[in-house]
């Protein structure tokens, strides 16, 4: 017998999967999907927006840093793997809302304005695409991770 009780399977079985997530964590680029560059691009660029802004991001009632937000959508970003082909896939399908409460994300500014993130994001998309139209995309990439 290779294992005297269940509680040593369970240890084993606990072990693998917190190697295989630290080996997940450690080489992101191993699960990467694959996006085309243009849209990877609008991706990062919308990240980095909230990253860099001094509104108030809420989500499920609680608030947060834009640098917190930005993690937290990044990590999102990460789960959905190739699910996410688009600027737009990422906006609607993870920038939006909690996928655990259901509740919408929303962005409160400076001067106590609130609107939806999916708002938020989705004019900063716009000027961003009205701004770099005909820009030469790059080649394919990995997806990056901020």
């Amino acid at each position: 017998m290779l294992f005297s009780s269940s509680s040593e399977i369970t240890v084993v079985h606990k072990s693998a999967a917190a190697a295989l997530l630290l080996l997940a964590l450690a080489r992101p680029g191993l699960a990467a999907a694959l996006r085309p560059p243009a849209e990877q691009a609008k991706i990062d660029f919308l990240i980095g927006e909230v990253k860099k802004s001094d509104d108030v991001f809420i989500r499920n009632g609680n608030e947060y840093s834009g640098s917190r937000a930005a993690s937290h959508l990044a990590m999102k970003l990460r789960f959905a793997g190739k699910r996410i082909q688009t600027a737009m896939d990422f906006v609607l399908g993870v920038a939006s809302r909690s996928q655990e409460s259901g509740k919408l994300y929303e962005v409160r500014t400076r001067e106590g304005h609130r609107e939806p993130l999916r708002d938020w994001l989705l004019a900063r998309l716009q000027l961003h695409e009205k701004t770099h139209a005909g820009s030469p995309p790059a080649s394919a990439t990995p997806a990056a991770v901020p």
